[in-house]
């Protein structure tokens, strides 16, 4: 059964290793690796104790036919018995107890099986011979079925059998004490039934927890390897040099934005998509080295991404020397607005070397404008924005050019038109 680790139980891995190395039993684990065990089981435990104490109740009504027979004259006192003990524990744990109290649960269905337990004893000393034999019989058979059916870990199950012992035999002792023979036939009875369940119950409780530790195993190896995938996805769609995304974390955000177009996810106005390429970088790197230009590449990222709006658009480098962004256009003009503040923080990012008023290094930006609707694909918006750069580069670079384009059907022509005017 798979489960999501909780954060406290990767801490646990170490301890579940030696643990099934060591082949320790559920009694010689740590307290946390316990409590892992008891978070993770608690939901299963809760259900199964329900589903006991609604059985418990049902046989518990049904001997009431026995009783009638068995000990007419003690009746009235087995119905008020079980109307004050064992109905009211049942109504308690069926209807105000939650899952999150499963100890709470196994307390109310311990002291509902020692009820029987003890009523079990006292309707004994008012039968003959043989009805007191099949009572104290029943008592002894109610405390080896429980010690094999109750999810109870080893060490409470001692307690609680010690406990049903204990109480059942003084309700024989009083107030209407069974005969000498009679109490020590059922503690040898009780005993021999009472300590091979018990050691049955144990050992099939540690084997369970042992596969517990599996399966918890597997989980946390399978959530590790989730979470090593994820980091490598991450680093993998990261750019090393400028820290921000890749082109690949690009390309999967969009598609996946163009292609959930339902009418409901599609916001109003434009898309806009830009490519941006730094002018004259390669003359920049070939004068200054590459070490100068990998710190000029990693400055221009930081004056981009202080310009551009993270909450509604995405940024990342596309490579070498260009970016490339998309952006939802809330209002009209507002992509050339942020295109023309992106490329004047490329132009004040560095001093001239010359004491002119030309910037060392500046960028030309090529803008593809569709409607927020469209049907066109990643690769067209991206040729529109090249062919938008292009002109922006033949008319002079440092500069913003636009190309706007409808639903559908006229990107080729306006393609082409576009590429002979540039």
């Amino acid at each position: 059964m798979a489960r999501d680790p909780s954060p406290h139980t990767f801490a646990l891995r170490e301890e579940i290793d030696t643990a099934l190395r060591s082949k320790v039993d559920f009694d010689s684990w740590s307290a946390q690796l316990k409590e892992a065990q008891a978070y993770h089981t608690r939901r299963d435990e809760f259900t199964l104790l329900r589903f006991q104490l609604i059985v418990g109740l049902v046989i518990s009504a049904l001997t009431l036919v026995w009783d009638w027979f068995a000990v007419p004259g003690q009746f009235d006192t087995a119905i008020a018995w079980r109307l004050f003990t064992n109905v009211p524990l049942a109504i308690f744990g069926l209807t105000i107890l939650s899952p999150g109290q499963v100890r709470e649960m196994k307390i109310v269905v311990s002291l509902n099986l020692i009820s029987l337990g003890v009523l079990s004893m006292f309707l004994a000393s008012y039968g003959s011979d043989e009805v007191m034999a099949r009572y104290t019989m029943a008592a002894s058979f109610i405390l080896a079925l429980s010690c094999l059916a109750l999810p109870f870990a080893p060490a409470d199950l001692k307690r609680y059998a010690l406990a049903y012992g204990l109480i059942t035999a003084l309700a024989g002792i009083w107030p209407n004490p069974l005969p000498a023979n009679e109490m020590a036939l059922f503690m040898v009875f009780s005993s021999l039934l009472g300590i091979p369940c018990w050691v049955i119950a144990r050992r099939n409780w540690n084997l369970r927890a042992r596969a517990f530790l599996l399966d918890m195993r597997d989980d946390l190896t399978r959530a590790e390897l989730e979470q090593n995938n994820e980091l490598l996805r991450q680093l993998s769609e990261q750019d090393p040099l400028t820290g921000m995304p890749n082109r690949r974390h690009f390309e999967r955000v969009v598609v996946e934005r163009l292609e959930d177009r339902k009418p409901e996810h599609v916001s109003s106005g434009r898309l806009a998509l830009m490519m941006i390429d730094l002018d004259h970088f390669k003359a920049f790197n070939d004068r200054h080295g590459h070490q100068a230009g990998d710190r000029c590449l990693t400055l221009a990222a930081s004056q981009l991404q202080s310009v551009f709006p993270q909450e509604y658009g995405i940024l990342a480098r596309y490579g070498g020397e260009e970016f490339i962004a998309a952006v939802r256009e809330r209002v009209p003009g507002e992509t050339t607005r942020l295109a023309e503040e992106m490329r004047a923080a490329i132009a004040e990012m560095l001093v001239p070397v010359r004491d002119d008023s030309k910037p060392l290094i500046t960028t030309s930006i090529g803008v593809a404008l569709a409607p927020a609707d469209t049907r066109l694909e990643l690769d067209d918006l991206i040729e529109m924005a090249d062919v938008a750069l292009y002109s922006a580069k033949r008319a002079g670079r440092n500069r913003v050019e636009i190309i706007e384009t409808g639903l559908d059907g006229d990107f080729s022509d306006l393609l082409q038109g576009e590429r002979r005017r540039a």
